[in-house]
Protein backbone atom coordinates (compact mmCIF):
# COMPACT_ATOMS: atom_id res chain seq x y z
CA UNK A 1 0.00 0.00 0.00
CA UNK A 2 1.56 3.34 -1.01
CA UNK A 3 2.24 5.88 1.66
CA UNK A 4 -0.03 8.93 1.80
CA UNK A 5 1.51 12.37 1.36
CA UNK A 6 2.41 13.87 4.74
CA UNK A 7 -0.17 16.72 4.57
CA UNK A 8 -2.95 14.32 3.56
CA UNK A 9 -2.08 11.95 6.39
CA UNK A 10 -2.09 14.78 8.93
CA UNK A 11 -5.47 15.98 7.62
CA UNK A 12 -7.00 12.51 7.90
CA UNK A 13 -5.61 12.09 11.40
CA UNK A 14 -7.06 15.43 12.49
CA UNK A 15 -10.46 14.53 11.00
CA UNK A 16 -10.39 11.17 12.83
CA UNK A 17 -9.55 12.82 16.16
CA UNK A 18 -12.22 15.48 15.69
CA UNK A 19 -14.81 12.86 14.73
CA UNK A 20 -13.98 10.74 17.77
CA UNK A 21 -14.16 13.77 20.08
CA UNK A 22 -17.50 14.91 18.70
CA UNK A 23 -18.99 11.44 18.94
CA UNK A 24 -18.15 11.21 22.66
CA UNK A 25 -20.94 11.78 25.17
CA UNK A 26 -21.27 15.43 26.26
CA UNK A 27 -19.79 16.45 29.61
CA UNK A 28 -22.84 17.56 31.56
CA UNK A 29 -21.87 20.15 34.18
CA UNK A 30 -24.36 18.55 36.60
CA UNK A 31 -22.16 15.45 36.60
CA UNK A 32 -19.28 17.60 37.84
CA UNK A 33 -21.17 19.10 40.77
CA UNK A 34 -23.08 22.04 39.33
CA UNK A 35 -26.37 22.40 41.19
CA UNK A 36 -28.03 25.48 39.69
CA UNK A 37 -29.90 27.98 41.78
CA UNK A 38 -26.74 30.14 41.54
CA UNK A 39 -24.91 27.76 43.86
CA UNK A 40 -21.48 29.13 44.91
CA UNK A 41 -19.71 26.00 43.68
CA UNK A 42 -21.03 26.18 40.11
CA UNK A 43 -17.94 27.98 38.79
CA UNK A 44 -15.59 25.15 39.82
CA UNK A 45 -17.99 22.53 38.46
CA UNK A 46 -18.28 24.19 35.05
CA UNK A 47 -14.51 24.60 34.81
CA UNK A 48 -14.00 20.97 35.79
CA UNK A 49 -16.33 19.87 32.99
CA UNK A 50 -14.44 22.03 30.47
CA UNK A 51 -11.08 20.64 31.64
CA UNK A 52 -12.28 17.04 31.48
CA UNK A 53 -13.71 17.54 28.00
CA UNK A 54 -10.43 19.05 26.75
CA UNK A 55 -8.36 16.28 28.32
CA UNK A 56 -10.54 13.73 26.56
CA UNK A 57 -9.75 15.23 23.15
CA UNK A 58 -12.58 17.74 23.02
CA UNK A 59 -16.30 17.67 22.49
CA UNK A 60 -19.34 19.30 24.05
CA UNK A 61 -19.83 20.67 27.56
CA UNK A 62 -23.55 20.72 28.23
CA UNK A 63 -25.14 23.40 30.40
CA UNK A 64 -28.72 22.20 31.05
CA UNK A 65 -31.64 24.43 32.01
CA UNK A 66 -31.04 26.23 35.30
CA UNK A 67 -29.36 29.26 36.84
CA UNK A 68 -25.61 29.04 37.43
CA UNK A 69 -23.25 31.68 38.81
CA UNK A 70 -19.60 31.93 37.82
CA UNK A 71 -16.62 34.19 37.47
CA UNK A 72 -13.78 33.51 35.05
CA UNK A 73 -14.18 30.31 33.00
CA UNK A 74 -11.33 29.25 30.70
CA UNK A 75 -12.42 27.65 27.43
CA UNK A 76 -9.98 25.23 25.76
CA UNK A 77 -9.24 23.85 22.30
CA UNK A 78 -11.80 21.60 20.61
CA UNK A 79 -14.44 22.35 23.26
CA UNK A 80 -17.98 23.56 22.62
CA UNK A 81 -19.86 25.13 25.51
CA UNK A 82 -23.54 24.46 24.78
CA UNK A 83 -26.14 26.50 26.65
CA UNK A 84 -29.44 24.65 26.47
CA UNK A 85 -32.73 26.54 26.33
CA UNK A 86 -33.50 27.79 29.83
CA UNK A 87 -29.84 27.72 30.91
CA UNK A 88 -28.34 30.96 32.27
CA UNK A 89 -24.80 31.54 33.47
CA UNK A 90 -24.81 34.64 35.67
CA UNK A 91 -21.57 36.60 35.86
CA UNK A 92 -20.53 37.48 39.38
CA UNK A 93 -19.38 40.97 40.27
CA UNK A 94 -16.85 39.78 42.87
CA UNK A 95 -13.22 40.44 42.03
CA UNK A 96 -12.16 37.28 43.86
CA UNK A 97 -14.04 35.19 41.26
CA UNK A 98 -11.71 36.50 38.58
CA UNK A 99 -7.92 36.96 38.46
CA UNK A 100 -6.32 38.23 41.63
CA UNK A 101 -3.52 39.79 39.55
CA UNK A 102 -5.00 40.15 36.09
CA UNK A 103 -3.08 40.93 32.94
CA UNK A 104 -4.25 44.05 31.10
CA UNK A 105 -7.66 43.63 29.47
CA UNK A 106 -8.09 40.02 30.56
CA UNK A 107 -9.45 41.08 33.91
CA UNK A 108 -13.15 40.68 34.49
CA UNK A 109 -14.38 38.46 31.64
CA UNK A 110 -16.73 35.53 32.17
CA UNK A 111 -15.41 33.34 29.31
CA UNK A 112 -11.76 33.61 28.29
CA UNK A 113 -9.38 31.74 26.02
CA UNK A 114 -5.84 32.45 24.88
CA UNK A 115 -4.03 30.62 22.10
CA UNK A 116 -6.80 28.03 21.63
CA UNK A 117 -8.43 26.69 18.48
CA UNK A 118 -11.74 25.14 17.48
CA UNK A 119 -13.70 26.68 20.34
CA UNK A 120 -17.43 27.38 20.32
CA UNK A 121 -20.25 28.75 22.44
CA UNK A 122 -23.67 27.68 21.16
CA UNK A 123 -27.23 26.97 22.17
CA UNK A 124 -30.36 28.87 23.08
CA UNK A 125 -29.37 29.82 26.63
CA UNK A 126 -28.13 33.07 28.15
CA UNK A 127 -25.04 34.72 29.61
CA UNK A 128 -26.24 37.31 32.12
CA UNK A 129 -24.01 40.20 33.19
CA UNK A 130 -24.03 42.49 36.22
CA UNK A 131 -24.66 45.75 34.34
CA UNK A 132 -28.42 46.21 34.30
CA UNK A 133 -28.29 49.77 35.66
CA UNK A 134 -27.64 53.06 33.87
CA UNK A 135 -24.19 54.65 33.91
CA UNK A 136 -22.85 57.88 32.49
CA UNK A 137 -25.10 58.49 29.48
CA UNK A 138 -27.85 60.68 30.93
CA UNK A 139 -27.55 64.34 31.89
CA UNK A 140 -25.12 64.90 34.74
CA UNK A 141 -27.83 66.00 37.15
CA UNK A 142 -29.82 62.84 36.41
CA UNK A 143 -27.05 60.25 36.48
CA UNK A 144 -24.86 60.35 39.57
CA UNK A 145 -23.96 56.66 39.58
CA UNK A 146 -20.28 56.16 40.52
CA UNK A 147 -17.99 54.27 38.16
CA UNK A 148 -17.56 50.74 39.57
CA UNK A 149 -14.17 49.86 41.03
CA UNK A 150 -14.08 46.73 38.87
CA UNK A 151 -15.91 46.10 35.62
CA UNK A 152 -16.80 42.76 34.10
CA UNK A 153 -17.29 41.81 30.45
CA UNK A 154 -18.55 38.54 29.05
CA UNK A 155 -16.17 37.00 26.47
CA UNK A 156 -12.53 37.68 25.65
CA UNK A 157 -10.69 35.37 23.24
CA UNK A 158 -7.08 36.22 22.32
CA UNK A 159 -4.79 34.61 19.72
CA UNK A 160 -7.45 31.99 18.95
CA UNK A 161 -8.32 30.32 15.67
CA UNK A 162 -11.56 28.84 14.37
CA UNK A 163 -13.96 30.45 16.85
CA UNK A 164 -17.75 30.14 16.70
CA UNK A 165 -20.46 31.92 18.69
CA UNK A 166 -23.96 30.88 17.71
CA UNK A 167 -27.61 31.41 18.70
CA UNK A 168 -27.33 32.32 22.39
CA UNK A 169 -28.16 35.59 24.18
CA UNK A 170 -26.00 37.94 26.26
CA UNK A 171 -27.75 40.39 28.55
CA UNK A 172 -26.51 43.37 30.54
CA UNK A 173 -22.77 43.11 30.20
CA UNK A 174 -21.22 45.42 32.77
CA UNK A 175 -18.37 46.42 30.42
CA UNK A 176 -17.18 45.40 26.93
CA UNK A 177 -19.23 42.38 25.95
CA UNK A 178 -17.22 40.35 23.39
CA UNK A 179 -13.57 40.96 22.48
CA UNK A 180 -11.62 39.05 19.86
CA UNK A 181 -7.95 40.02 20.13
CA UNK A 182 -5.69 38.88 17.26
CA UNK A 183 -7.99 35.98 16.41
CA UNK A 184 -8.47 34.29 13.03
CA UNK A 185 -11.45 32.61 11.37
CA UNK A 186 -14.20 33.90 13.65
CA UNK A 187 -17.94 33.43 13.15
CA UNK A 188 -20.68 35.11 15.21
CA UNK A 189 -24.15 34.11 13.99
CA UNK A 190 -27.61 34.56 15.46
CA UNK A 191 -26.31 36.00 18.74
CA UNK A 192 -28.33 38.62 20.64
CA UNK A 193 -26.47 41.15 22.81
CA UNK A 194 -28.96 43.17 24.83
CA UNK A 195 -27.19 45.62 27.12
CA UNK A 196 -28.46 48.69 28.93
CA UNK A 197 -28.73 51.37 26.22
CA UNK A 198 -27.44 54.08 28.55
CA UNK A 199 -24.60 52.24 30.31
CA UNK A 200 -21.24 53.51 29.13
CA UNK A 201 -18.41 51.25 27.87
CA UNK A 202 -20.69 48.30 27.11
CA UNK A 203 -19.46 47.67 23.55
CA UNK A 204 -21.04 44.73 21.74
CA UNK A 205 -18.38 43.00 19.60
CA UNK A 206 -14.83 44.37 19.27
CA UNK A 207 -12.58 42.54 16.78
CA UNK A 208 -9.02 43.80 17.42
CA UNK A 209 -6.38 43.13 14.74
CA UNK A 210 -8.22 40.00 13.61
CA UNK A 211 -8.45 38.20 10.28
CA UNK A 212 -11.50 36.57 8.65
CA UNK A 213 -14.38 37.65 10.89
CA UNK A 214 -18.04 37.07 9.96
CA UNK A 215 -20.82 38.66 12.06
CA UNK A 216 -24.30 37.85 10.79
CA UNK A 217 -27.95 37.72 11.84
CA UNK A 218 -27.22 39.35 15.20
CA UNK A 219 -29.33 41.74 17.29
CA UNK A 220 -27.17 44.12 19.32
CA UNK A 221 -28.26 46.90 21.71
CA UNK A 222 -25.45 48.72 23.54
CA UNK A 223 -24.58 51.70 25.71
CA UNK A 224 -21.44 52.03 23.59
CA UNK A 225 -20.45 50.88 20.09
CA UNK A 226 -22.27 47.79 18.78
CA UNK A 227 -19.52 46.53 16.45
CA UNK A 228 -16.16 48.24 16.87
CA UNK A 229 -13.19 46.93 14.85
CA UNK A 230 -9.81 48.22 16.04
CA UNK A 231 -6.15 47.83 15.14
CA UNK A 232 -3.42 47.89 17.76
CA UNK A 233 0.37 47.72 17.80
CA UNK A 234 0.38 48.22 14.02
CA UNK A 235 -1.28 44.85 13.42
CA UNK A 236 -3.95 44.76 10.66
CA UNK A 237 -7.61 43.87 10.74
CA UNK A 238 -8.55 42.13 7.50
CA UNK A 239 -11.59 40.50 5.93
CA UNK A 240 -14.46 41.59 8.17
CA UNK A 241 -18.05 40.96 7.03
CA UNK A 242 -21.08 42.28 8.92
CA UNK A 243 -24.36 41.17 7.38
CA UNK A 244 -28.06 41.11 8.19
CA UNK A 245 -27.84 42.58 11.70
CA UNK A 246 -30.07 44.88 13.75
CA UNK A 247 -28.01 47.42 15.70
CA UNK A 248 -28.91 50.08 18.27
CA UNK A 249 -26.33 52.16 20.12
CA UNK A 250 -26.20 55.36 22.13
CA UNK A 251 -22.69 55.68 20.62
CA UNK A 252 -21.89 54.08 17.23
CA UNK A 253 -23.58 51.17 15.49
CA UNK A 254 -20.54 50.25 13.37
CA UNK A 255 -17.36 52.12 14.25
CA UNK A 256 -13.81 51.64 12.95
CA UNK A 257 -11.33 52.90 15.58
CA UNK A 258 -10.46 54.83 17.52
CA UNK A 259 -7.49 52.50 18.04
CA UNK A 260 -6.12 52.61 14.51
CA UNK A 261 -2.36 52.08 14.29
CA UNK A 262 -2.68 49.24 11.75
CA UNK A 263 -4.48 48.62 8.49
CA UNK A 264 -8.25 48.04 8.15
CA UNK A 265 -8.62 46.16 4.88
CA UNK A 266 -11.59 44.54 3.10
CA UNK A 267 -14.45 45.60 5.35
CA UNK A 268 -17.96 44.77 4.08
CA UNK A 269 -21.09 45.91 5.98
CA UNK A 270 -24.43 45.18 4.33
CA UNK A 271 -28.14 44.47 4.80
CA UNK A 272 -28.30 45.96 8.29
CA UNK A 273 -30.94 47.95 10.15
CA UNK A 274 -29.40 50.65 12.36
CA UNK A 275 -31.87 52.35 14.66
CA UNK A 276 -31.78 55.00 17.39
CA UNK A 277 -27.98 55.35 17.16
CA UNK A 278 -25.69 58.32 17.75
CA UNK A 279 -23.48 57.41 14.78
CA UNK A 280 -24.70 54.94 12.19
CA UNK A 281 -21.42 54.21 10.39
CA UNK A 282 -18.22 55.79 11.72
CA UNK A 283 -14.49 55.84 11.06
CA UNK A 284 -12.31 57.41 13.77
CA UNK A 285 -8.82 57.05 12.29
CA UNK A 286 -6.20 58.74 14.48
CA UNK A 287 -3.05 56.65 14.94
CA UNK A 288 -1.34 56.40 11.56
CA UNK A 289 -3.28 53.43 10.19
CA UNK A 290 -4.79 52.81 6.76
CA UNK A 291 -8.40 52.07 5.82
CA UNK A 292 -8.88 50.63 2.35
CA UNK A 293 -11.47 48.63 0.42
CA UNK A 294 -14.35 49.31 2.80
CA UNK A 295 -17.94 49.18 1.56
CA UNK A 296 -21.26 49.88 3.28
CA UNK A 297 -24.41 48.96 1.39
CA UNK A 298 -28.13 48.26 1.72
CA UNK A 299 -28.47 49.91 5.10
CA UNK A 300 -31.31 51.63 6.93
CA UNK A 301 -29.98 54.23 9.38
CA UNK A 302 -32.01 56.07 12.00
CA UNK A 303 -30.05 58.30 14.38
CA UNK A 304 -30.84 58.91 18.04
CA UNK A 305 -34.43 60.00 18.34
CA UNK A 306 -35.08 63.56 19.55
CA UNK A 307 -37.05 62.35 22.58
CA UNK A 308 -34.33 60.06 23.95
CA UNK A 309 -32.78 61.51 27.13
CA UNK A 310 -29.01 61.55 26.71
CA UNK A 311 -26.32 63.96 27.87
CA UNK A 312 -25.53 67.16 25.98
CA UNK A 313 -22.22 65.93 24.56
CA UNK A 314 -23.88 62.95 22.91
CA UNK A 315 -26.76 65.06 21.64
CA UNK A 316 -24.50 67.54 19.82
CA UNK A 317 -22.43 64.79 18.14
CA UNK A 318 -25.19 62.83 16.37
CA UNK A 319 -23.98 62.03 12.84
CA UNK A 320 -25.55 59.34 10.61
CA UNK A 321 -22.36 58.70 8.59
CA UNK A 322 -19.10 59.99 10.00
CA UNK A 323 -15.54 59.73 8.73
CA UNK A 324 -12.86 61.66 10.58
CA UNK A 325 -9.26 61.37 9.47
CA UNK A 326 -7.38 63.18 12.19
CA UNK A 327 -4.68 62.76 14.85
CA UNK A 328 -4.96 61.53 18.42
CA UNK A 329 -2.27 63.98 19.50
CA UNK A 330 0.00 66.45 17.66
CA UNK A 331 2.83 63.90 17.41
CA UNK A 332 0.64 61.14 15.93
CA UNK A 333 1.53 59.98 12.40
CA UNK A 334 -0.85 60.78 9.56
CA UNK A 335 -3.41 58.10 8.76
CA UNK A 336 -4.91 57.33 5.34
CA UNK A 337 -8.41 56.43 4.10
CA UNK A 338 -9.00 55.30 0.53
CA UNK A 339 -11.37 53.27 -1.64
CA UNK A 340 -14.48 53.61 0.51
CA UNK A 341 -18.05 53.34 -0.79
CA UNK A 342 -21.55 53.93 0.59
CA UNK A 343 -24.45 52.71 -1.54
CA UNK A 344 -28.17 51.96 -1.33
CA UNK A 345 -28.67 53.62 2.04
CA UNK A 346 -31.80 55.12 3.59
CA UNK A 347 -31.31 57.64 6.39
CA UNK A 348 -33.68 59.35 8.79
CA UNK A 349 -32.01 61.97 10.95
CA UNK A 350 -32.20 65.52 12.23
CA UNK A 351 -28.40 65.84 11.85
CA UNK A 352 -26.11 65.77 8.83
CA UNK A 353 -23.48 63.47 7.40
CA UNK A 354 -19.86 64.54 7.98
CA UNK A 355 -16.88 63.12 6.05
CA UNK A 356 -13.60 64.99 6.48
CA UNK A 357 -9.99 64.38 5.62
CA UNK A 358 -7.05 66.71 6.21
CA UNK A 359 -5.51 69.29 3.85
CA UNK A 360 -2.24 67.36 3.87
CA UNK A 361 -3.97 63.97 3.66
CA UNK A 362 -7.33 64.02 1.86
CA UNK A 363 -9.62 61.02 1.74
CA UNK A 364 -8.99 59.20 -1.54
CA UNK A 365 -11.56 57.63 -3.85
CA UNK A 366 -14.87 58.01 -2.01
CA UNK A 367 -18.24 56.96 -3.47
CA UNK A 368 -21.76 57.87 -2.33
CA UNK A 369 -24.42 56.25 -4.49
CA UNK A 370 -28.20 55.94 -4.10
CA UNK A 371 -28.54 57.73 -0.76
CA UNK A 372 -32.01 58.78 0.43
CA UNK A 373 -31.90 61.16 3.40
CA UNK A 374 -35.15 62.17 5.12
CA UNK A 375 -35.13 65.01 7.67
CA UNK A 376 -38.16 65.00 9.99
CA UNK A 377 -37.02 67.10 12.97
CA UNK A 378 -35.34 70.50 13.33
CA UNK A 379 -31.96 70.74 15.07
CA UNK A 380 -29.74 73.79 15.45
CA UNK A 381 -26.25 72.98 14.15
CA UNK A 382 -24.54 75.91 15.91
CA UNK A 383 -23.48 73.78 18.90
CA UNK A 384 -22.41 70.68 16.96
CA UNK A 385 -18.87 69.36 17.29
CA UNK A 386 -17.11 66.37 15.80
CA UNK A 387 -17.29 63.16 17.83
CA UNK A 388 -13.87 62.42 19.32
CA UNK A 389 -13.50 59.30 21.46
CA UNK A 390 -10.30 57.53 22.40
CA UNK A 391 -8.80 60.07 24.82
CA UNK A 392 -7.74 62.44 22.07
CA UNK A 393 -5.64 65.45 23.03
CA UNK A 394 -5.48 67.04 19.57
CA UNK A 395 -8.10 69.29 18.05
CA UNK A 396 -7.76 71.06 14.73
CA UNK A 397 -10.09 73.44 12.94
CA UNK A 398 -12.19 70.49 11.78
CA UNK A 399 -13.54 70.11 15.32
CA UNK A 400 -16.32 72.60 14.54
CA UNK A 401 -15.71 74.00 11.07
CA UNK A 402 -17.47 71.52 8.81
CA UNK A 403 -19.90 69.91 11.24
CA UNK A 404 -21.69 73.27 11.68
CA UNK A 405 -22.10 74.08 8.00
CA UNK A 406 -25.69 74.63 6.77
CA UNK A 407 -25.86 71.37 4.85
CA UNK A 408 -27.05 67.81 5.40
CA UNK A 409 -24.03 66.24 3.68
CA UNK A 410 -20.69 67.93 4.40
CA UNK A 411 -17.63 66.52 2.58
CA UNK A 412 -14.21 68.10 3.12
CA UNK A 413 -10.71 67.36 1.82
CA UNK A 414 -11.58 64.58 -0.59
CA UNK A 415 -9.55 63.71 -3.68
CA UNK A 416 -11.48 61.46 -6.06
CA UNK A 417 -15.21 61.55 -5.39
CA UNK A 418 -18.31 60.08 -7.02
CA UNK A 419 -21.73 61.24 -5.82
CA UNK A 420 -24.66 59.74 -7.67
CA UNK A 421 -28.41 59.66 -7.03
CA UNK A 422 -28.58 61.50 -3.70
CA UNK A 423 -31.93 62.80 -2.45
CA UNK A 424 -32.41 64.96 0.65
CA UNK A 425 -36.07 65.25 1.62
CA UNK A 426 -36.75 67.85 4.32
CA UNK A 427 -40.10 68.24 6.01
CA UNK A 428 -41.35 71.78 5.16
CA UNK A 429 -41.62 72.96 8.80
CA UNK A 430 -37.98 71.91 9.33
CA UNK A 431 -36.85 73.75 6.19
CA UNK A 432 -38.66 76.90 7.29
CA UNK A 433 -36.56 76.93 10.46
CA UNK A 434 -33.26 75.85 8.93
CA UNK A 435 -32.55 76.50 5.26
CA UNK A 436 -29.74 74.06 4.36
CA UNK A 437 -28.22 72.63 1.22
CA UNK A 438 -28.41 68.98 0.27
CA UNK A 439 -24.66 68.64 -0.20
CA UNK A 440 -21.65 70.91 0.32
CA UNK A 441 -18.13 70.05 -0.82
CA UNK A 442 -15.13 71.84 0.67
CA UNK A 443 -11.51 72.04 -0.50
CA UNK A 444 -11.78 68.92 -2.65
CA UNK A 445 -10.88 67.89 -6.17
CA UNK A 446 -11.48 65.37 -8.91
CA UNK A 447 -15.20 64.73 -8.42
CA UNK A 448 -18.22 63.69 -10.47
CA UNK A 449 -21.55 64.75 -8.98
CA UNK A 450 -24.62 63.34 -10.68
CA UNK A 451 -28.34 63.56 -9.88
CA UNK A 452 -28.48 65.42 -6.57
CA UNK A 453 -31.93 66.58 -5.42
CA UNK A 454 -33.41 68.47 -2.50
CA UNK A 455 -36.99 69.09 -1.47
CA UNK A 456 -38.06 71.82 -0.81
CA UNK A 457 -36.39 73.46 -3.77
CA UNK A 458 -35.34 76.52 -1.76
CA UNK A 459 -36.02 80.21 -1.38
CA UNK A 460 -34.53 83.36 -2.88
CA UNK A 461 -31.23 84.30 -1.24
CA UNK A 462 -31.23 80.93 0.53
CA UNK A 463 -28.90 77.96 0.44
CA UNK A 464 -28.29 76.33 -2.92
CA UNK A 465 -29.07 72.64 -3.41
CA UNK A 466 -25.35 72.02 -4.06
CA UNK A 467 -22.44 74.10 -2.79
CA UNK A 468 -18.78 73.91 -3.89
CA UNK A 469 -16.22 75.75 -1.78
CA UNK A 470 -12.59 76.07 -2.93
CA UNK A 471 -12.97 73.00 -5.13
CA UNK A 472 -11.41 72.17 -8.48
CA UNK A 473 -11.85 69.69 -11.32
CA UNK A 474 -15.52 69.00 -10.55
CA UNK A 475 -18.12 67.76 -13.05
CA UNK A 476 -21.78 68.37 -12.18
CA UNK A 477 -24.02 66.41 -14.52
CA UNK A 478 -27.45 64.87 -14.89
CA UNK A 479 -29.08 66.92 -12.13
CA UNK A 480 -32.81 67.55 -12.38
CA UNK A 481 -33.60 71.17 -11.62
CA UNK A 482 -37.10 71.13 -10.18
CA UNK A 483 -39.43 74.02 -11.08
CA UNK A 484 -39.07 76.98 -8.75
CA UNK A 485 -35.47 76.25 -7.75
CA UNK A 486 -33.93 79.71 -7.16
CA UNK A 487 -30.30 78.50 -6.96
CA UNK A 488 -29.12 74.99 -7.65
CA UNK A 489 -25.31 75.43 -7.58
CA UNK A 490 -23.29 77.88 -5.52
CA UNK A 491 -19.57 78.43 -6.04
CA UNK A 492 -17.47 79.97 -3.28
CA UNK A 493 -13.78 80.49 -2.56
CA UNK A 494 -10.93 82.09 -4.47
CA UNK A 495 -9.31 78.71 -5.20
CA UNK A 496 -12.37 77.38 -7.02
CA UNK A 497 -11.45 76.33 -10.57
CA UNK A 498 -12.35 73.98 -13.42
CA UNK A 499 -16.01 73.46 -12.51
CA UNK A 500 -17.99 71.98 -15.40
CA UNK A 501 -21.78 71.66 -15.67
CA UNK A 502 -23.32 69.39 -18.28
CA UNK A 503 -26.40 67.31 -18.88
CA UNK A 504 -28.53 69.58 -16.71
CA UNK A 505 -29.63 72.12 -19.27
CA UNK A 506 -28.38 75.68 -19.79
CA UNK A 507 -30.91 77.07 -17.31
CA UNK A 508 -29.36 75.42 -14.24
CA UNK A 509 -29.32 78.35 -11.79
CA UNK A 510 -25.81 79.12 -10.55
CA UNK A 511 -24.49 81.79 -8.22
CA UNK A 512 -20.82 82.71 -7.76
CA UNK A 513 -19.43 84.54 -4.76
CA UNK A 514 -17.34 87.61 -5.67
CA UNK A 515 -14.01 85.95 -4.84
CA UNK A 516 -14.55 83.09 -7.32
CA UNK A 517 -12.44 83.55 -10.49
CA UNK A 518 -14.53 84.56 -13.48
CA UNK A 519 -13.45 81.56 -15.56
CA UNK A 520 -14.06 78.95 -12.83
CA UNK A 521 -17.34 77.67 -14.36
CA UNK A 522 -17.84 76.16 -17.79
CA UNK A 523 -21.17 74.97 -19.19
CA UNK A 524 -20.58 72.09 -21.57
Amino acid sequence: MPLLPRQTAIGLLFALVASTALSAAPCNIRDFGAKGGQFPGDQKAIQAAIDACAQGGGGEVLVPAGDYRAGKLVLKSNVTLKLEAGATIWSTDRIEDFDAHPRPREHGFLLVADGQENISVTGEGTLEGAGSGELGRRDVDEDRSPMPAHRFGMIRFAHCRNVHLRDFTIRFSEAHTVIFDQCEDVSVAGVSILNNFVRTNTDGIDPISCRNVMISNCHIVCGDDCICPKTEEGRPLENLVVDNCILESVAGAVKLGTDSSGTFRDIKVSNCVIRNSGVGIGMFIKDGGLVERASFSHLSIETTRPGVRINAQLRKTIIPIYIDLTKRRPSSPLSRIRDVSFSDIQIESDNGILIQGLPQRPIENLTLRNISFRVVAATDFSARVEREGGNSTYRDENYTRFVRQPTYIALAHVDGLVVEDVRVLIDPPVFQRFDRSALALFESSNAVIRDVQRLPVGVSDGQAVLSLNNCREILVTGCLVLPGTPVFLRLAGKRTAAIAVTGSGPTLPVTQDPQVPGDALKRL
